[in-house]
């Protein structure tokens, strides 16, 4: 199995032949913060936001509900050297997941992808792409490629990065899963976890998954 054809670019509205963790959602449209920057997908009529920024409350926090999907578990995931040379630690956040993908040895691996930040330092919220080569996503990925950092967009007093597009090119046959993180994420020199981490999620947005 490939990544789904006939929902490679979410044509179908939904997420099927994905597997989400956290909250995600198919749009046909996205704002960045304050409005700065309205997304729109890449090709077709939808494309995939894994988080969502607006369900928070006065104090930028995510809102304590019992319905809908609970934020997932990003705390395995760090960044040694971070903008400001320090130690990113994650917290939680959104994963979207494509199972039992095969990718031949000469084949690349193409996703669109945009970030939209709504977190500012030490706060760093970051998104990877991860691939787990056999069967689940346990042990360490065979791939991982940092996508962004907020702080680099910080830095640049920018908000959101456009479009822009990932390709992975494995060296031997692949197959296994596929994994897109988006995680809250602070910049820290001690190591501690960050107090109140679910505050104000970042978003990564994700269309147009294909092999060629």
């Amino acid at each position: 199995m490939a990544v789904p054809q006939d929902n490679r670019f979410f044509q179908r509205g939904g997420f099927e032949g994905f597997t989400t963790y956290g909250l995600c959602q198919i749009v046909t449209s996205f704002e960045a913060y304050r409005g700065v920057h309205t997304f729109h997908p890449v090709r077709g009529e939808f494309f995939a936001v894994l988080d969502d920024p607006r369900k928070i409350d006065g104090d930028g926090a995510r809102k304590k509900t019992s319905r809908g999907p609970k934020p997932a578990d990003t705390s395995y995931l760090s960044l040694s050297v971070d903008s400001d040379g320090r130690t990113t630690v994650g917290a939680d956040g959104a994963m979207l997941e494509c199972a039992n993908v095969k990718i031949d040895a000469g084949k690349s691996l193409w996703f669109h992808w945009a970030f939209s930040r709504f977190d500012w330092s030490p706060g760093n919220d970051f998104a990877v792409f991860e691939a787990y080569d056999g069967n689940g996503t346990q042990g360490s990925p065979v791939y991982r490629q940092l996508l962004t950092q907020s702080l680099d967009l910080e830095k640049t007093s920018q908000w959101y990065s456009d479009w822009r597009v990932c390709a992975w090119r494995p060296d031997t046959n692949f197959s296994g899963t596929l994994r897109w993180v988006v995680s809250n994420g602070l910049s820290t020199s001690t190591g501690l976890p960050r107090p109140g981490g679910a505050a104000r999620p970042s978003a990564l947005l994700i269309d147009c998954v294909e092999i060629d």
